[in-house]
């Protein structure tokens, strides 16, 4: 393992048991779940998202289970989704399902028709908030256009885990991309006006040290640090789980002066519903990003044969909202204090 200045450090050792094999007499018809995070038997890992729902996927075997100086890391491997992230009990992402994310999350806003003209010395600059999975990095990596990415993630010891555990999702060794170990919305206040051409926050819940990353405040500094013809790209929570955390981006980086705010769709196996929100926001009026540079998408997907999830046609599908999600955008944006209360009863604050 290489310095930590790299954005590699050792892992620090687990705290718990880190591997555990279920074994085939432990299945039963019985079983016994928390609503967030592993069962007490380790058997299943559940996630929270409404009174008297809990989804979980059951459990062979803990990879790793440690409580860093933010939060508590757990790595596990499932019995059909692969090996699993868990953020302080919050399902964060999957191997089975990530692509159906990370895809539509990166390649929407580089294939769009309005990135054709993005053409800079030394190649785009792309910054990744969190997403310390790697996911992001490594579609954004696949774009010979793209000269440099910054991932900027607070805690060093989730980049290390999945470095170790999630080797297919962190991407392979590529010198344009680095890693930085800060306060997301700190480094992005701080960064000098017009440096990227695409934003990604990929961000968790607006809970704990997440909250900073989805104020007004923060949407005007990302706006800030694009270019003239750049774009942002935010993950948006849930129309029917989460509305009020859609309805906030929404609505934040339209207060923060972008021209064109596009909320889409994504797949997903780990979260509820098999649908997740994102919301795509560029500078320029005229940029939408719902359409597709075709051409261009159309020769990268014959490029990158491994996309499971992104091609032209499931671009610009992204974005046909149902007729209660575009109710839901209908709305005021909510308080603080609304959204936290959401928060409050799926994680049990």
């Amino acid at each position: 393992v290489a310095a930590a200045a790299h954005g590699y450090l050792f892992l620090p050792s687990v705290r718990r048991t880190p591997t555990r094999m279920m074994s085939s007499s432990s299945s039963s018809s019985e079983i016994s779940v928390r609503r967030c995070g592993l069962s007490r038997d380790e058997r299943f890992v559940s996630d929270s998202w409404l009174r008297g729902v809990v989804w979980s996927a059951e459990v062979e075997k803990v990879l790793y289970d440690a409580e860093s100086a933010f939060q508590r890391i757990t790595v596990v491997e499932t019995t059909s989704l692969g090996r699993a992230l868990v953020l302080d009990g919050a399902l964060q992402c999957a191997e089975r399902d990530e692509r159906g994310y990370h895809e539509f999350l990166t390649h929407v806003p580089l294939l769009r028709r309005g990135a054709f003209s993005l053409r800079r010395q030394g190649g785009l600059r792309v910054l990744v908030v969190g997403g310390g999975d790697g996911g992001i990095a490594r579609e954004a990596l696949k774009h010979e256009a793209v000269g440099q990415v910054d991932l900027v993630e607070i805690d060093p010891e989730v980049v290390a885990a999945c470095r170790t555990f999630l080797p297919s999702i962190w991407p392979s060794d590529d010198n344009r991309l680095a890693v930085i170990h800060d306060d997301a919305s700190k480094f992005v206040e701080a960064c000098e006006a017009e440096r990227y051409d695409l934003v990604v926050v990929d961000a968790s819940d607006p809970v704990g040290p997440g909250a900073s990353l989805y104020t007004r405040e923060f949407y005007a500094n990302v706006r800030r640090v694009l270019r003239r013809r750049g774009a942002a790209v935010v993950q948006a929570g849930s129309f029917w789980y989460l509305p009020r955390v859609l309805r906030t981006v929404d609505a934040g980086l339209r207060a923060a002066g972008f021209a064109v705010v596009r909320p889409y769709s994504c797949f997903t196996a780990i979260y509820p519903g098999g649908q997740w929100n994102l919301v795509c926001a560029t500078k320029r009026r005229g940029d939408d990003p719902s359409r597709p540079h075709r051409r261009r998408a159309t020769r990268f997907c014959r490029d990158h044969a491994d996309l499971e999830f992104y091609d032209p046609q499931a671009h610009h599908a992204a974005f046909q909202l149902a007729p209660l999600a575009k109710r839901e955008l209908a709305k005021p944006p909510p308080s603080d204090a609304e959204v936290a209360a959401d928060l409050a009863e799926i994680y049990q604050l």
